[in-house]
């Protein structure tokens, strides 16, 4: 039976990752805000190539997350793995900081991560064999080293988010693997100048941006391996290394 899997958030490289799981095989529920575009286009690459994509308008801010679950097991009737990359991502200054920005962050990364986690393990233990299910959740570089000025409700968030993926490892040992990809500068975010882009991409060991390639082929390692779980892998262009700056989740 082919394998299934959950995608939130394919605005930018939710939908890289989305477009590479179809052609490796997978039917696929996403969860999108906004992108009804990039859904569309998801939809006709799955046509052709004999896949499904089932698409769900959500809101993980205020959504429960077993939603999402339910819809993929009516759909498809079983789910495999499960990939969360949904992050609002703006900065909030501690000048005018307020309980709404701080929980437009926390719920979708953090809170949204956890629950539709405990979901998908509950669904995925009628799966066969000794592994279950797969998580794979996209953090931060810079959570777990230098986090920058200007954007504490998004870090508090993706810290958040580490915590849950340790905690959760250990929690569905052994029968579903849960990781983490602590993505550095991949994409421009779009409230960056193209100076400050360049700036980040100057500071990081490589100079360069993190490759979209790279970023698919540690995916499918993570939705394939065997003896790996609680990991928060870094892969942002040995940013980690350099420091910290104005910053980019990519």
């Amino acid at each position: 039976m082919d394998p299934v899997a959950i995608v939130t958030g394919i605005r930018r490289v939710g939908y890289e990752i989305a477009k590479d799981l179809l052609s490796k095989g997978f039917n696929l529920t996403v969860v999108y805000k906004s992108s009804k575009d990039k859904v569309k286009e998801l939809q006709r690459l799955a046509e052709k190539k004999g896949r499904k994509v089932l698409a769900l308008k959500i809101d993980l801010r205020d959504e429960d997350p077993q939603v999402i679950v339910d819809e993929t097991l009516k759909t498809f009737s079983r789910v495999d793995a499960l990939i969360h990359l949904a992050s609002p991502y703006y900065r909030t200054p501690l000048s005018n900081i307020s309980k709404e920005a701080f929980y437009d962050h926390f719920k979708p990364i953090a809170e949204a991560f956890y629950f539709m986690a405990l979901a998908f393990y509950r669904a995925s233990m009628k799966n066969e064999g000794p592994i279950k299910g797969r998580i794979v959740a996209f953090g931060d570089w810079a959570v777990e080293k230098t986090p920058y000025r200007g954007y504490s409700s998004y870090f508090i968030a993706k810290g958040a988010l580490h915590s849950a993926v340790k905690v959760l490892a250990k929690e569905f040992a052994p029968d579903v693997l849960v990781n983490c990809i602590a993505l550095g500068p991949t994409l421009k975010a779009e409230d960056l100048s193209e100076e400050e882009w360049q700036k980040i991409l100057r500071n990081t060991p490589l100079k360069r941006p993190v490759s979209l390639r790279d970023v698919l082929d540690l995916t499918m390692f993570l939705l394939r391996t065997e003896s790996m779980t609680g990991e928060i892998l870094f892969l942002d262009s040995g940013r980690h290394i350099a420091g910290s700056g104005v910053g980019s989740v990519g």
